[in-house]
C-alpha cells in the first residue's frame, strides 16, 4: 500500500482528540494498538500515523489477519523458502521484510490463530524473522502498528489471545470515536462521499435527511453510513430526503423514531425486562457489543444503573432511586425540563427540543438522564408520541 496521505474528515472535539494522540505517537517508533468497532477507519488511522512519522516515505504494508486462512498466514507474513512446501517454486520475502525500514499494519489482530500469536511474540522481542522452510533468521527494522475491533484483554482472560503480546502490541493504545459520538463530522462524511463519486456530485442533503444522520446511531459507523448514503443518492434526483435514507436503513432501527440514543435505548429496555445481560442487550438493540459496553460502563460509574454476577452471569438493572437525603443535583437545563413537563402534564422530545432551543438527539439525553434519576418517569408510549411525567419532587437545584 502507498503511503500517499489520506484525509481523515471531520472536526468534533472526539475526532480531534484522537488525531492530536495519533499524531504524538507518530513521532515515536512505539507499537501501536488501535481499537474501535467495526467501520471506524482503523486502516485510515494506521495511514494517517505512518504518513506523520519519520518513516512517511518508506514502505507501509497492511494485512487483513481475518482475510487470510489461518494455514497460509504465517508464510504470508514470514515468507518462505523454495520447496518449503508444495507450491513454494521460489523464494518469498514475507511482509514483516517488504515493511522493512517502513511500517507493518497487522488488522484484526484479533482474529490471529493462537499458535501464531507464539511466533509474532517472538519476532516483536528478538527483532528478527525466519522464513518457513530456512535456516537462518533476518534482522528487522519495523514499526509494528495492529488494530482489532475486539476486547483483547477479555480475549486473554478466556484463553483465546496471548496477554504477553498485547503488552508488545500495545505500546501505546489509542480507541477511535464511534461515528454516532462524532457529532456533525456525519454529514460532513456524507457530503464527502457524495462529491468523492463522478455520478453524485450534484446531490445534496436536504434538512430532514441531516437531522436523520445525525439521530441514527450509525452500529456500522462510517462504513454503513457510506453504504446508505450511496444507496439513497441512487433514489434521489437532486435533494436526498429523509425518505430516500429510511428506504435503506436496517428494518431493525425503529426509523420513525430515531432521535432515541444508545444510552435511551438501554434505560428503555431494563424499564421493560428489569435485568439483563450484555448478551441480551445487544440482541435487543440491534447495537455492537462494544457500544453498549461503554455506555453501560459509564452508566455504572454514573450510578445510573447497577451491575451484579447471578450464576456467573453479569447482569444489568436500573439503579434503585436514591434514598431520601441522597438527592441528586440537576443541572439549570434539567431544572427547565423538570419545570416544563409539570407545568403541562406530559412532554415529548420533540416538544423539550423547540421550547428550550436544543436537538432533539440533546433533549433525548436529557430526558434519559431525568429517568434515570427518577425526576420523570416515561408514560409507555413508543416513537415520537413518546412522552414523560414528573414522578417525584424532591430533586434539589444547583
Amino acid at each position: 500500500m502507498s503511503s500517499k496521505p489520506h484525509q481523515i474528515i471531520g472536526n468534533s472535539t472526539a475526532l480531534k482528540a484522537t488525531l492530536a494522540k495519533a499524531k504524538k505517537v507518530a513521532k515515536t517508533v512505539l507499537p501501536v494498538l488501535i481499537t474501535g468497532e467495526s467501520g471506524t477507519g482503523k486502516e485510515l488511522f494506521a495511514q494517517f500515523i505512518h504518513d506523520q512519522s519519520r518513516r512517511a516515505q518508506k514502505p507501509f504494508v497492511a494485512v487483513n489477519c481475518a482475510a487470510i486462512p489461518a494455514e497460509l498466514l504465517e508464510a504470508e507474513l514470514f515468507g518462505y523458502k523454495k520447496g518449503a512446501f508444495s507450491g513454494a517454486t521460489s523464494d518469498k520475502d514475507g511482509l514483516f521484510v517488504q515493511a522493512s525500514t517502513g511500517t507493518l499494519f497487522l488488522d484484526e489482530i484479533g482474529d490471529m490463530p493462537l499458535p501464531l500469536q507464539a511466533k509474532i511474540l517472538r519476532v516483536l522481542q528478538e527483532g528478527e524473522v525466519r522464513p518457513v522452510g530456512a535456516k537462518a533468521v533476518q534482522k528487522l527494522d519495523v514499526r509494528i502498528l495492529s488494530a482489532t475491533h475486539r476486547d483483547l484483554t477479555q480475549m486473554a482472560a478466556d484463553r483465546k489471545f496471548r496477554e504477553d503480546l498485547i503488552f508488545r502490541l500495545k505500546g501505546y493504545a489509542i480507541q477511535l470515536p464511534a461515528l454516532g459520538e462524532r457529532g456533525h463530522d456525519i454529514v460532513k462524511l456524507a457530503r464527502a462521499f457524495l462529491k468523492s463519486r463522478e455520478d453524485f456530485a450534484g446531490i445534496g442533503l436536504s434538512r430532514d435527511a441531516q437531522t436523520l444522520l445525525m439521530a441514527y446511531h450509525w452500529p456500522g459507523n462510517v462504513r454503513e453510513l457510506q453504504n446508505i448514503i450511496l444507496a439513497a443518492a441512487v433514489d434521489a434526483r437532486r435533494n436526498i430526503f429523509a425518505e430516500h435514507l429510511a428506504e435503506h436503513l436496517p428494518d431493525a432501527i425503529d426509523v420513525e423514531d430515531p432521535s432515541m440514543s444508545v444510552r435511551e435505548r438501554i434505560i428503555s429496555a431494563l424499564q421493560e425486562s428489569g435485568s439483563l445481560a450484555l448478551v441480551d442487550l445487544q440482541s435487543r438493540l440491534k447495537t455492537p457489543k462494544p457500544t453498549i459496553h461503554r455506555h453501560l460502563t459509564s452508566m455504572v460509574a454514573e450510578g445510573d444503573v447497577s451491575r451484579s454476577v447471578v450464576s456467573g452471569q453479569t447482569l444489568f438493572a436500573l439503579a434503585e432511586p436514591n434514598v431520601e437525603g441522597d438527592v441528586p443535583q440537576l443541572t439549570q437545563r434539567q431544572e427547565q425540563a423538570v419545570a416544563l413537563t409539570r407545568e403541562h402534564g406530559r412532554i415529548t422530545r420533540q416538544e423539550l427540543a423547540e421550547a428550550l432551543g436544543i436537538s432533539i438527539r440533546t433533549a433525548s439525553r436529557e430526558l434519559s438522564t431525568l429517568v434515570a434519576v427518577g425526576a420523570l418517569a416515561p408514560d409507555g408510549q413508543v416513537g415520537r408520541m413518546a412522552g414523560y411525567h414528573v414522578q417525584r419532587n424532591r430533586l434539589k437545584s444547583r
